[in-house]
């Protein structure tokens, strides 16, 4: 009866909230946890129903060439791979990302400072030194990185755009561009950098694209996935919060709990509304890079950014698929 109540109330602060967005273009921070425990607490069954909504308001662009980074996509691919991210959480592409793409990002990364997580002492950004870490986690900061022209490249990149698209149902919109070095720093797996099991839930429906930019096994930091648990999870699982490995292995069969692997290149996507963690490092380090796309801004209020000297891919982009860009102003 009390959880009922509870229920109710998170139901009418979260469409208070929902509204309020709609007129502000800001979410009210209630209502955006609101937003989570309707997530969990319907089994992921309320989102679902919000973004049928959404689809019907906000159609699909009918102009975007699903030909790229990921291949030279058909309709039929993008539905086999929508229906697969639906079905398993996650898809990794046969293509991948060439190497002179990679070293340039690698390159960005040792040119630009990184927030240090955890903050080892009074410093809270620092550059990454391979030879000696001094924390788990370098996260560059996307106000900085968005201004590379490689990276502007591929958030450019209409296959990407194609399969967001696809599996949003609707126009898809960039919320998140992130970068980050992980290393073997610490014996324990940390919370604090998501090593532990757990559930995104910023945005109302979205998909993530990983970039592995080193050689990623077993030991380096693997994605980690609950297979299908983006449809709805067991109820000894079913809360907000990390999970430990040892309630994972009490709730899911051994071949449900992937690891992901690759070589550098290797480019996947996520739903991450399944139950995911980085596997902490035994050893060496990994780099990688994520796109985040949404089919509405509600939830965490987003950082508008400017970027300074756009490249002529990006330009084009922006002036096709203006929905896509609207966190960014081109200078």
């Amino acid at each position: 009866m009390i959880e009922n109540v509870k229920t109710t109330i998170a139901n009418a602060v979260f469409w208070f909230g929902y509204y309020w967005y709609k007129v502000f273009n800001t979410t009210p921070w209630y209502s955006y946890l609101s937003l989570r425990k309707l997530f969990y607490t319907s089994n992921t069954q309320f989102n679902r129903r919000i973004s049928s909504q959404i689809a019907k308001k906000n159609a699909q662009y009918g102009n975007i060439s699903p030909i790229g980074v990921l291949g030279n996509l058909s309709e039929d691919d993008l539905a086999n791979i929508s229906n697969r991210i639906q079905t398993d959480g996650f898809y990794v592409f046969p293509s991948t990302l060439d190497s002179e793409t990679i070293n340039k990002l690698i390159e960005l990364s040792f040119r630009t400072k990184a927030r240090l997580v955890p903050k080892p002492g009074d410093e809270d950004m620092g550059f990454f030194d391979r030879t000696s870490p001094s924390t788990i986690k370098y996260q560059f900061l996307e106000g900085d990185i968005v201004q590379d022209p490689t990276i502007q490249r591929l958030i450019s990149d209409p296959s990407v755009l194609a399969v967001a698209q696809a599996f949003l149902k609707s126009k898809p919109i960039l919320d998140l561009i992130s970068m980050w070095w992980s290393t073997a720093f610490s014996s324990k797996a940390s919370s604090e950098v998501a090593q532990l099991y757990h559930w995104d839930m910023e945005r109302i429906k979205f998909v993530k694209f990983f970039f592995y930019l080193t050689d990623v096994d077993n030991d380096s930091g693997p994605h980690c996935f609950i297979k299908g648990s983006n449809n709805g999870f067991p109820e000894e699982v079913r809360r907000d919060g990390r999970i430990s490995d040892e309630e994972i292995k009490m709730a899911y069969s051994p071949e449900n709990i992937i690891e992901i692997t690759g070589k550098k290149g290797t480019i996947l996507a996520v739903d991450t509304s399944g139950l995911h963690k980085g596997k902490k490092l035994d050893r060496g380090d990994r780099l990688l890079l994520q796109f985040e796309f949404s089919n509405s801004l509600f939830g965490v209020n987003s950082e508008y950014l400017t970027i300074n000297q756009p490249c002529s891919e990006l330009k084009k982009a922006v002036h096709s698929f203006p929905f896509v860009f609207q966190r960014y102003t081109l200078m």
